[in-house]
C-alpha cells in the first residue's frame, strides 16, 4: 500500500462524529479489527462525510473521539506523556509509523502553548483544510485527555477551537461545530490555503496529567516490567531496564537514567562496564524484549508494535529487530507468535 493513514484515526473520528450526533459511513470500521494501517481514500471519505453534515467547524470536535478506547495501548502510550509537550512530540513519532505522506511538526514550544505545521512529505501535495483540522482537533483532544485545562487552538491569532470535550456527555450547538463565525473563518482559511499552522494554547499551571482513567473495563494490556529479569545483569542495569519498561517512549540519556538511581553518569558506565555491558545495550535490549513480547503475546500490529517498544520509526524497528533476532518482525510473529503455538498444541 503506498499511501495510508492510521487505522486508529479512523476509529477517532468515527467515534467522533458519532459523539456529535453525525451519520458515520458503513466504510469506516470503528471496531477496531482492522490493520494498523488503511488506505487514505477511507479517512478521505469519512471526512467529507463529516464536512457534508456538520461543516469545517465540526473537524477539530471530532477529537473528542480519542476517548472511544482509553485501554488502547497506542492511546495509553500517548496519554502517559508528562505534559503537553511530551505528548505532541509522541504525536509526531507516531506518524512516523502510521501514515506514509503526512507530518506534523513541532516549531516552538513554550510555557503554555506550541506553534505546529501540518506538512506533506510530497512537494505539491499539501494536506487537505479538513485533513488539517483533523488533525489539529486530535492534538487538542490529548492535550485534555492528559488533564491540561482551557485548551485552545488558534490560526494566525484567530481562535478556532476552545477545548474539544474530551469527558463531555451529548453535544451542545458549539460543540457539534455549528458556530456560524467559526465556520465563516475557516472557510476563508482553507480558501486561502492557510489551515495548515495553528499555536496550541493550554493553562502552564494545568497541574500534573492524570493517568488514563478506564472505568470499569479490564486492565490494560502492557508489557511486564520484568522482561530483562532474567538477565544476568546488575541490579542497577536491572533498574534501568524497568524504568524504561515502565513508559518506553519516553526520551531517556545515560545522564537522566544515573540520576534516577542516584549516581553520576560516569559511575552508570563503570558499573555497566564491569558487567561487559553499556547502557546504550540496555536500551537496546529492552527496545527488543518488549517488542517481542508485544509480537508474541499480542495480536497489535506490527506498525504498532514499534512505536509501543520504543523504537524512532519502523525502519529503525525493522533493521534492528532483523539484526539481533535474524528475522524480521512479521517472521518472527508467524514462526513463535501465540496463533501459531495454539495451532501446534495436540487437538486444535
Amino acid at each position: 500500500m503506498d499511501d495510508f493513514a492510521s487505522a486508529a484515526m479512523i476509529r477517532v473520528l468515527a467515534h467522533g462524529m458519532a459523539a456529535l450526533g453525525l451519520e458515520v459511513p458503513a466504510i469506516a470500521d470503528a471496531s477496531g479489527s482492522r490493520p494498523a494501517r488503511v488506505g487514505l481514500d477511507v479517512k478521505r471519505t469519512l471526512v467529507e462525510a463529516a464536512v457534508r453534515q456538520g461543516g469545517l467547524a465540526c473537524l477539530p470536535r471530532l477529537g473528542r473521539g480519542v476517548r472511544s478506547q482509553p485501554d488502547d495501548p497506542t492511546h495509553r502510550a500517548l496519554v502517559a506523556a508528562s505534559d503537553g509537550i511530551d505528548v505532541l512530540e509522541r504525536w509526531c513519532r507516531l506518524e512516523r509509523y502510521v501514515h506514509s505522506v503526512h507530518r506534523t511538526e513541532l516549531r516552538t514550544d513554550g510555557d503554555g502553548r506550541a506553534d505546529l505545521r501540518h506538512v506533506s512529505l510530497r512537494s505539491g501535495h499539501a494536506p487537505s483544510a479538513a485533513e488539517d483540522l483533523v488533525v489539529l482537533g486530535v492534538l487538542a483532544a490529548l492535550l485534555e485527555e492528559i488533564g491540561l485545562r482551557d485548551v485552545r487552538a488558534t490560526i494566525e491569532g484567530a481562535t478556532v477551537l476552545v477545548g474539544v470535550g474530551v469527558a463531555g456527555t451529548g453535544s451542545t450547538p458549539a460543540a457539534s461545530g455549528h458556530d456560524d463565525a467559526t465556520e465563516a473563518l475557516l472557510r476563508r482559511l482553507a480558501g486561502a490555503g492557510r489551515t495548515g499552522a495553528w499555536t496550541l494554547h493550554w493553562r502552564p499551571d494545568g497541574g500534573a496529567p492524570r493517568p488514563p482513567s478506564s472505568g470499569t473495563r479490564a486492565a490494560p494490556q502492557a508489557a511486564p516490567l520484568d522482561l530483562c529479569g532474567t538477565l544476568p545483569w546488575p541490579e542497577a542495569a536491572q533498574r534501568c531496564a524497568r524504568d524504561a519498561l515502565a513508559d518506553p517512549l519516553r526520551p531517556r540519556t545515560l545522564a537522566g537514567s544515573a540520576a534516577a538511581l542516584g549516581l553520576s553518569a560516569r559511575s552508570l558506565q563503570r558499573v555497566l562496564s564491569e558487567a561487559g555491558l553499556t547502557w546504550t545495550e540496555v536500551m537496546a535490549q529492552v527496545r527488543l524484549r518488549a517488542a517481542s513480547w508485544w509480537l508474541l503475546e499480542s495480536s497489535r500490529p506490527i506498525a504498532e508494535v514499534g512505536f509501543l517498544a520504543g523504537y524512532s520509526d519502523q525502519p529503525h524497528f525493522t533493521r534492528e529487530f532483523g539484526r539481533r533476532i535474524g528475522l524480521p518482525p512479521g517472521r518472527y510473529r508467524e514462526h513463535f507468535g501465540r496463533d501459531r503455538r495454539s495451532a501446534d498444541r495436540p487437538g486444535t
